[in-house]
């Protein structure tokens, strides 16, 4: 009697985990979403290095695509999830397709809900991220109006202080 031994190969079919973020600057509401289903949604720490580690800790192996609105936080956010590995779309709060209940229950869930539904179905078109020099730029720029706006601002008060 012979006696086969097979030998099963690990394949590396590698599951993508989509992942949709309302950022917010003191929480972040966050959804996983996988072969068609949510997975989880939950609140964390407003911290790319976290949700990082989150994910390599409960979904190890996977691809990971995620997805949030742009707003006040800037790219910050876009270049240390990139870091971390995973592919990040920067996307305009407008472009993102609603239904007419979600646009009645306005909530933090929903919105991170929606943002890995739709990114998972591929209809997200992310915007334009400058490299960093051209975003230094534009925050020297920023600052440099501010200052010449606040000295404005105390040259007027000082003058409608003299007597004349």
């Amino acid at each position: 009697m012979c006696v086969i031994k097979l030998k099963h190969n690990k394949t590396n079919n590698q599951t993508k985990y989509y992942i949709g973020i309302d950022v917010h600057k003191k929480s972040w509401k966050v959804t996983f979403r996988a072969n068609g289903m949510e997975l989880k949604t939950f609140s964390m720490d407003p911290s790319p290095v976290k949700l990082a580690k989150h994910m390599n800790r409960v979904y190890p192996n996977g691809i990971y695509v995620s997805a949030y609105e742009a707003g006040f936080c800037g790219f910050w956010i876009h270049n240390e999830l990139v870091a971390h590995g995973i592919a990040n779309s920067v996307v305009h709060a407008a472009d993102v397709p609603t239904t007419k209940n979600e646009k009645v229950h306005l909530r933090d869930k929903v919105d991170s809900r929606k943002l890995a539904r739709e990114l998972e179905n591929g209809s997200l078109n992310a915007i334009y991220i400058p490299d960093q020099v051209p975003q230094e730029l534009r925050t020297l720029c920023r600052l440099r109006k501010s200052c010449s706006g606040q000295v404005t601002r105390v040259k007027n008060r000082i003058k409608s202080n003299l007597i004349v």
